[in-house]
């Protein structure tokens, strides 16, 4: 069996990735460590680090001629900014290739080539949404980058002790279904992670969480109604990623932060979220709740 290891990154599909650098910058005083173009994927991208956690703001290099007949392009193009993919680090891609094919899952390199044979010149692999509810992408430790959690000394105690947003990890990502039984056939029998926690919010979705590699908890959640903010996402861009909660020390003082940036905050029984329309489309929680039998 193949072993996921830590989170890589969270994508996220934006329109102008300058004004989205900035916004990290102002909002969690991020560290960046990537920031490039690769054109055979018509794209460019930073690496920001979130506390522990890596999100990618991805921009579509719309000035190259087919740019939207690229994977990037072609999601841009039907759902705008969203979340588009998580990425975990394998120790063994070739293996990581071999399992997956072998549960009939479809996998892509970086142009959208199919493979089913990871060489050693593949750098990362990436399922077919179809088949895994959700784009993943499997990584070899980059060789073009150096990744700072992965070096001696790495610390992300500004993040959590100094900065006013308090963040001690992301909690948890939230995947979107139709029906939770393809969530346990994705995480239990092609994955082969383990449910730790289930749950239900009357009347608005049904939950089972599952710890997945070495540092995620994916929460797999079925709307209950079309109008909650999880069912009115699933009708609009589908089964994918929805959302990311961030665990913080102090949730007031994370609020009164996020309000002095001029955002827009809604309540979330215990958790608050950022107006998707003030971040990009995308969906960020905070809370100081803990996920039950969390084995981190």
């Amino acid at each position: 069996m193949f072993r996921i290891g830590k989170a890589f990154h969270l994508l996220h599909v934006v329109a102008d990735l300058d004004a989205v650098d900035a916004w990290y910058d102002d909002v969690f005083a991020v560290r960046r460590f990537v920031r490039n173009k690769m054109k055979p994927a018509m794209r460019k991208a930073s690496l920001v680090l979130i506390g522990d956690f890596v999100m990618e703001p991805a921009q579509p290099l719309q000035y190259m001629s087919g740019w939207e007949k690229s994977a990037l392009g072609r999601f841009y193009s039907r759902y705008g900014p969203h979340f588009h993919s998580m990425a975990w680090y394998v120790d063994d891609l070739a293996e990581t290739c071999a399992r997956l094919t072998e549960r009939g899952i479809r996998l892509f390199d970086m142009v959208g080539h199919t493979v089913t044979q990871a060489s050693p010149k593949d750098g990362a692999i990436w399922t077919h949404p179809q088949d895994t509810h959700a784009a993943f992408e499997f990584a070899a430790v980059p060789k073009f980058f150096i990744d700072p959690r992965l070096q001696p000394g790495w610390s992300d105690a500004f993040a959590r002790d100094e900065h006013p947003l308090g963040i001690e990890r992301a909690s948890h990502l939230t995947m979107l279904f139709r029906d939770l039984g393809d969530a346990r056939k994705v995480y239990e029998q092609a994955l082969g992670c383990e449910p730790i926690h289930e749950q239900e919010t009357a009347g608005r979705r049904r939950s089972v969480f599952y710890a997945v590699g070495a540092d995620t908890i994916v929460e797999a959640a079925q709307p209950l109604s079309p109008t909650s903010p999880e069912g009115a996402d699933l009708a609009r861009a589908g089964e994918g990623i929805h959302a990311v909660t961030f665990r913080t020390k102090n949730l007031q003082r994370a609020a009164d932060h996020l309000r002095s940036k001029g955002l827009h905050l809604m309540d979330d029984g215990d958790a608050i979220v950022i107006d998707p329309k003030d971040a990009f489309g995308t969906v960020l929680r905070f809370t100081e709740g803990s996920i039950p039998n969390d084995p981190r």
